[in-house]
Parts: structure tokens; sequence; C-alpha cells
């Protein structure tokens, strides 16, 4: 199917506690990033883990202002990090 989100798309990432596996970083959850790129899609690991099936899903690399992420205090920095489909949203 067609991705999600296109590049320079303003996203959210899912503020979720996923039991079990996950590839989704906890210190990210719930903050707001920009697509930067679509790479092809991938097995989601968090249920091929477990067995319930492969969920082959687009992944994205998406930018973080250090800000965003780490709050005012911390130096100024992006941060890129490959994210699976399932764990963003449009942000508003």
């Amino acid at each position: 199917r067609s991705p999600a989100f296109a590049v320079g798309a303003r996203v959210r990432v899912k503020d979720v506690e996923p039991t079990g596996h996950t590839r989704l970083p906890g210190y990210v959850r719930g903050k707001v990033g920009v697509v930067e790129a679509l790479q092809p899609a991938h097995l989601l690991p968090d249920t091929h883990a477990y067995f319930l099936g492969e969920n082959p899903q687009h992944v994205y690399t998406v930018r973080f202002d250090s800000h965003e992420v780490w709050g005012p205090d911390t130096d100024a920095f992006t941060l890129t990090i490959e994210m699976f489909e399932s764990y963003l949203e449009p942000a508003a």
C-alpha cells in the first residue's frame, strides 16, 4: 500500500507503552518530528518476534530537534531515527 506520510510531513510519535519487544524508542514517544526520507517497507520486528506475522510497513527517517526531545537546556542539534509507520501519527 502507499505510504501514509510524505517527505516534509510533520509527525508525532505515538505515546504508547507496548508490551514485549519494540523498536520504538521511549525518549521520542509523544515528540514531534519531520519526515526526512522514506525507506522501503520492512517486516515489523514487534510482531515478527512473537510469530504474529511479518506485518511489513513503510519505514521513515524522522528528524527531531534536540530541544523537542530533551528540552531547552540541551545543546542544539538534530537527531534522525528510522521509525515504522505504525509508530507515527500526523502532527497537528
